[in-house]
């Protein structure tokens, strides 16, 4: 597998610039292609309802009123995002040299159903760190239905060039998926750590298995184990992150539906809302 294709929804302006900047070095570093997706709600995802109960003049008012505020926005973040392609030499639309290119897209929907519908024909998904400590709608849907990895990038994270990388290992579905989609930058990078908490050290297939596969890949591995001492797992493997300096954590994304939300583990939501460093993730 490789990368080349990688997708970002783009909702906010918040620490937008660097969020560009962030995504763009990610495409440039894969040589891939970047479709950065505004995605916005219109009068119809707004008022869904509100439509049959007034007049369609008022209605075509409203309308009015949110897609010139819309188109605003839209403007503006289209400038910032054109300017930075100029500048680091990015192409714009469709290209067929080797160079990363990027396309913009403005697309009025729910963002969730977006992403999940874009992330299927991707190789990989931008999500940025969420600003409140809860899991975003973007995360969600691209890890519940986008069906390809993820990376949660840090909201001021501007230049993606890592050398090292942590591997979250426990033996689950979750974090044997997310290896196996991150092997695109497995084999780019001069360093790969893999860690495993005693708890699981035994658990099958165990790290040493997972290093023997790598190998097979031209990976070569270091196996870390840590000891639990009643300490919350998440902010253990953070703390070895930080000790072997790692510049991507991979890891599983643990979670599980209760009513009609998603819920996610303990360890994932430590990683998600206290990691540094990008996290690479799938379920």
């Amino acid at each position: 597998m490789s990368i080349n294709t990688i997708i970002m929804p783009f909702a906010s302006q918040e620490n937008g610039e660097m969020r560009l900047q962030g995504a763009l070095s990610i495409a440039q570093y894969f040589g891939a292609h970047l479709d950065v997706l505004h995605a916005q709600m219109g009068s119809e995802q707004l008022m869904p309802t509100e439509k049959q109960l007034v007049s369609r003049k008022f209605y075509d008012q409203i309308d009015k009123i949110v897609r010139d505020y819309i188109h605003s926005d839209m403007s503006q973040a289209k400038q910032v995002f054109e300017q930075w392609c100029r500048a680091s030499h990015i192409v714009e639309g469709e290209s067929t040299s080797p160079q990363a290119s990027a396309s913009w897209h403005d697309i009025f929907g729910y963002r969730g159903e977006i992403v999940a519908e874009w992330g299927k024909v991707a190789d990989l998904i931008i999500i940025p760190k969420s600003l409140n400590g809860q899991t975003s709608v973007s995360f969600e849907s691209a890890i519940s239905d986008g069906g390809k990895p993820v990376i949660v990038m840090p909201r001021t994270q501007t230049h993606f060039s890592p050398e090292t990388v942590m591997i979250a290992w426990n033996g689950d579905k979750a974090a044997a998926n997310a290896v196996s989609s991150a092997l695109p930058l497995l084999k780019r990078t001069k360093q790969v750590v893999v860690v495993t908490s005693e708890r699981s050290i035994a658990k099958k297939p165990t790290q040493l298995d997972l290093a023997c596969y790598l190998n097979r890949h031209q990976v070569e591995v270091e196996c870390i184990t840590f000891e639990h001492r009643n300490r919350n797992t998440g902010t253990q493997l953070l703390e070895i992150a930080n000790e072997i300096r790692a510049d991507v954590i991979v890891s599983g994304a643990f979670a599980h539906q209760k009513l009609h939300q998603k819920v996610f583990g303990g360890v994932t939501k430590k990683l998600l809302f206290e990691s540094t460093v990008p996290l690479w993730m799938m379920n």
